[in-house]
């Protein structure tokens, strides 16, 4: 099993987005990937007090690979024991809220992913 934390930064031009994934088992995991996206941020509004935080329910916002264009070869990552490997994404110039953002590895067969609350009050 893997283990998945993300950090949001904000800078001055958005929000810097940092999946690290770090293997605390005693044997190497292999990531096996369709394309060349290793990780997809996702940002859906905060849901309000009381509301459950159920991203099946809530449109995103904003998403890291809509739009964009990734090379469409198979590829593979191996994480030894004890590493961590980490994918950075950028969300620039986000409007003004609080947003719950997920992370999660695009590896096929892998259900990797973390998620953060960040207010950009």
């Amino acid at each position: 099993m893997l283990d998945a934390t993300l950090a949001a930064t904000a800078t001055d031009d958005g929000i810097a987005l940092s999946l690290r994934i770090e293997n605390p088992g005693p044997e190497p995991v292999t990531l096996d990937f369709r394309t060349g996206q290793r990780a997809e941020f996702t940002a859906y509004p905060a849901a309000e007090e009381g509301e459950g935080s159920d991203a099946d329910r809530t449109d995103p916002v904003w998403r890291d690979g809509a739009g964009r264009m990734f090379t469409q070869a198979l590829g593979s990552e191996t994480v030894a024991s004890g590493e961590s490997v980490g994918y950075e994404g950028k969300w620039r110039d986000p409007p003004p809220g609080t947003y719950r953002i997920v992370g999660e590895v695009t590896a096929t067969d892998r259900d990797v992913r973390a998620e953060t609350v960040v207010d950009l009050g």
